[in-house]
């Protein structure tokens, strides 16, 4: 019976036993002993411009520190509030959030600084979120040009092509949206004025997106900075009306403090000071918005353009571009910090030295979003992206204000339809980190730019755009805070 002895060159068992059979003790830690919910105004004051009219906010600096003695700020929780009131027909905000600018600084230190800061959010939220997260928790943040569902006006007329309310037909949102921003002061609102929005920090910058809470009584205080956009980067208006503008109030900023036992305490402070040991270490996401040279019209035939931008780094992990009509960047009636144009693009490719990235360009509109899903993730995401087929495919002409009309469809390169005009969500990215997915990502992951090319990223564009373009190149890095000897510094470019 020499098969039941178990030979020495066979490989051993190991025995698994299944969650739900799993008996064990209860976790709970000591370490943490509460939590609080906390808030603070701005110290530029709380409202800015006229809030009665909906005007005067344009270019507002609006400044927030946050210190705390004791505590761990909980970065994820962190989110500003704010109420936005509008002036002039049928305006309303472009989605996301009204401000161009976007600094974070610790102790004085700059750890992110994102110019174009509404274009970021919307690649993130559009790319990176869920058309079901865009509906529900997106709707009190901000975003609202592509969801029917919060309409509340019931539709007339009959349910023809480019009139029926359904998702991305954006200019059958704008009432409503507009009628909620131009809302008058009641008792039941306790006599604000407008629509209040609350938006994650993690929308607006990477520093928002951290797992490890911040013991800023360590680091040193927190600092926000924003500046507000003019009405023509920060509003849309499906008209050719001129009396458009804004206003800001209530604006306010709410975090989680989550306070230590105080031996852990004691042990962060040993090791942030101490000089023989190892200090901490906490990376997040950093990134940079880059306008590159124009792209000239060319519909008739494929023409290559390549974008050449910088970054110092030594860790990145994406690479977005975006296309806004180089005419239509600073205009009222197009929404430019959400509305990214298809722009006739057949394939993209990225140049880093002499590697590119995928190794192959990605030709065709299913192979680059799948390219762009994957930085994310997987092609799989289950999340999916708040983009389908025909806003991928979408490229909206508004040179005539108040009038609607596309250069291109997912169907017809001719235009077609305008049901989806001011649409258009055609971000092709790629993701450079090694570990995606639902691994466990790494601390520091990505291709050094500053190593292998002289800190230039190329993108190469292949396409035959119906009007001229100018891109915006979104590259994602890691940067590090590091408290060690009893100093702190920002790590990375």
């Amino acid at each position: 019976m020499s098969f039941l002895n178990q030979s020495g060159d066979l490989s051993p068992f190991e025995e698994v036993v299944p969650d739900a059979a799993r008996v064990t003790g209860l976790s709970r830690s000591s370490i943490l002993t509460q939590r609080r919910r906390c808030r603070v105004t701005p110290q530029s004051g709380q409202n800015y411009g006229s809030v009665s009219a909906g005007t005067g906010a344009g270019n507002a600096q609006i400044q927030f520190l946050i210190a705390d003695q004791g505590g761990l700020i909980d970065p994820a929780s962190i989110v500003l509030n704010y109420n936005i009131r509008v002036s002039g027909t049928n305006t309303v905000p472009d989605d996301g959030h009204p401000f161009t600018t976007v600094q974070i600084l610790m102790n004085g230190q700059l750890l992110d600084n994102v110019q174009n800061a509404m274009k970021l959010t919307n690649v993130e939220m559009k790319l990176g979120g869920s058309r079901s997260y865009y509906q529900s928790a997106g709707s009190f943040q901000g975003f609202e040009l592509l969801n029917p569902d919060l309409d509340v006006t019931t539709p007339t007329g009959t349910y023809a092509i480019g009139t029926q309310n359904s998702w991305g037909n954006v200019a059958l949102n704008l009432a409503d949206i507009n009628a909620r921003c131009v809302r008058a002061a009641a008792a039941q609102w306790n006599n604000t004025v407008g629509e209040q929005r609350s938006i994650p920090l993690g929308l607006m910058s990477g520093v928002g997106r951290m797992k490890t809470y911040l013991p800023i009584a360590l680091l040193g205080e927190l600092s926000l900075v924003l500046i507000a956009g003019t009405p023509g980067e920060a509003l849309f208006q499906n008209s050719s009306a001129a009396d458009v503008d804004y206003s800001l109030s209530q604006v306010s900023l709410e975090y989680d403090i989550v306070v230590p036992a105080q031996p852990y305490m004691a042990l962060l402070q040993k090791v942030a000071s101490d000089a023989g040991d190892s200090g901490l270490n906490l990376p997040f996401e950093s990134s940079i918005v880059t306008a590159g040279g124009a792209i000239s019209t060319s519909d008739s035939a494929l023409v290559e353009n390549s974008v050449i931008v910088s970054r110092a780094t030594n860790h990145l992990l994406r690479a977005h571009v975006v296309q806004i009509p180089t005419a239509l960047q600073q205009a009222m009636h197009y929404p430019s910090q959400s509305c990214f144009g298809h722009a006739g693009v057949w394939s993209v490719q990225f140049r880093i030295g002499s590697q590119v990235y995928p190794q192959v360009a990605a030709q065709g509109d299913a192979s680059m979003f799948n390219m762009s899903l994957a930085a994310y993730g997987s092609p799989r995401n289950e999340n999916g992206s708040v983009v389908n087929r025909v806003l991928w495919g979408n490229a909206t002409n508004a040179t005539s204000p108040g009038v609607a009309a596309v250069y291109e469809t997912a169907s017809l390169a001719s235009g077609g339809t305008t049901k989806f005009a001011y649409a258009d969500s055609f971000i092709p990215s790629y993701g450079f980190q090694t570990v995606k997915g639902a691994s466990e990502p790494l601390d520091l992951d990505g291709v050094s730019l500053a190593g292998a090319s002289g800190s230039q990223l190329i993108a190469t564009i292949v396409s035959a755009p119906q009007a001229g373009y100018t891109p915006y190149v979104i590259l994602v890095a890691t940067k590090i805070i590091s408290a060690k000897s009893g100093a702190v510094t920002i790590m990375g470019a």
